[in-house]
């Protein structure tokens, strides 16, 4: 067995036959799932390379609009400028390194750093630096704002902590096509609910749940009653997964108590993943979509950010029971979540054994860890 000596790969420990391992079917080693040192890697070469969702177009639909959050463990600020385009910007003010902007929200003329009050256009630009003037050969031009790649897709906004970032397209392909054709008007949809869950599990457990149905007969009665898992198809693309299937008859002839109420509209139950951590969630309905952030916190730590969106066509009675329905189901994952984490730092456990006809969603997601932090 070959020994490997780079720090990223004696970080991650053998890596000898891992490749075709998990092209069988064996999954990722257990820590990966529970080594710090691991999770230090996937911030620097996944969490620093790749575009994140970070929010919606909504909340940004006016110059001087903002938001802010972290891509990663990036800091980042998103802003709509005077003349309407729309910027991003690392939320670190280039005087001392203090945060720039400390709400989640808002709208601001000029972005003014609460420590020392240096100030910014929104274009980045800085506007101001009090005492600048006494400062020999002091020139506001050379300290703007760090800026970052912002895209959007639909009423969605992704940023890339990697100002060389390649075009969000890239990563995209054919998902916003495959998401038209299942019937969803991502534009008319506007978030009502959010809704934050801490869990106690590496972000990598979480996303392997997210990414098979194997376990929904057994674990989520109620989505089982919704959509047919008999008849559930995962597909794999580059750097995206779709899977989904249509509802049950029960389902749509309202004979299954527990459901929401589905009425016209989408037939099909259509959920993708879009690397690294984000999910859009699109059920059988006029226009109920699901959002998921899973944001990883520390090596078993992750937080997972739901935002549940609706056309207008969608009653408040409606939007109730659409999100009773959807909590309940991701309170189950909690459980499962936190379950396999306490196995996988057991010391029991090395590596498991896919089900490919069932898991190969999972395997996807694995085989692009593996890309980002092995080759």
């Amino acid at each position: 067995m070959t020994t490997v000596t780079t720090r990223g790969h004696a970080t991650l420990g053998k890596l000898d036959g891992l490749r075709e391992s998990l092209e069988s079917g064996s999954t990722l080693p257990a820590h990966w799932y529970t080594d710090p040192a691991v999770y230090a890697l996937e911030r620097e070469r996944i969490y620093r390379r790749a575009w994140q969702y970070v929010g919606l177009t909504e909340h940004v639909a006016q110059p001087g609009d903002f938001i802010t959050t972290e891509a990663g463990n990036a800091p980042i600020l998103v802003v709509r400028d005077e003349t309407g385009d729309l910027r991003a910007f690392a939320n670190v003010c280039r005087h001392r390194g203090s945060q720039l902007v400390r709400d989640a929200c808002g709208h601001r003329k000029t972005l003014q750093c609460l420590y020392h009050a240096w100030t910014y256009n929104l274009d980045g630009t800085l506007r101001a630096a009090p005492g600048s003037k006494d400062e020999p050969g002091f020139r506001a031009a050379d300290y703007p704002l760090l800026s970052l790649p912002v895209e959007t897709w639909g009423p969605f906004i992704f940023v890339n902590p990697d100002p060389t970032a390649p075009p969000l397209a890239n990563v995209l392909g054919t998902l916003p096509e495959l998401t038209a054709a299942c019937g969803i008007q991502l534009n008319a949809l506007r978030r009502r609910v959010r809704r934050e869950y801490e869990i106690a599990a590496n972000w990598k457990v979480v996303m392997d749940n997210y990414l098979e149905c194997y376990h929904c007969p057994v674990a989520h009665k109620g989505f089982s009653d919704l959509i047919d898992v008999k008849n559930y198809v995962v597909t794999e693309h580059d750097y995206f997964s779709t899977q989904g299937g249509p509802a049950t008859a029960a389902a749509r002839e309202g004979r299954v108590s527990g459901l929401y109420p589905i009425g016209e509209g989408v037939r099909d139950g259509f959920y993708a993943y879009l690397w690294p951590n984000f999910t859009l969630n699109v059920y059988p309905g006029p226009g109920n979509v699901s959002l998921n952030l899973i944001r990883p916190l520390d090596t078993e730590r992750t937080l997972a950010i739901y935002e549940y969106c609706f056309v207008d066509a969608v009653g408040a009675e409606e939007e109730r029971e659409f999100v009773r329905f959807i909590d309940q189901v991701q309170e189950e994952d909690i459980v499962l979540c936190e379950s396999v984490q306490r196995g996988l730092r057991s010391g029991y456990f090395d590596q498991g054994r896919l089900l490919l006809t069932r898991e190969n969603g999972l395997r996807h997601f694995q085989r692009l860890v593996y890309r980002a932090l092995a080759e």
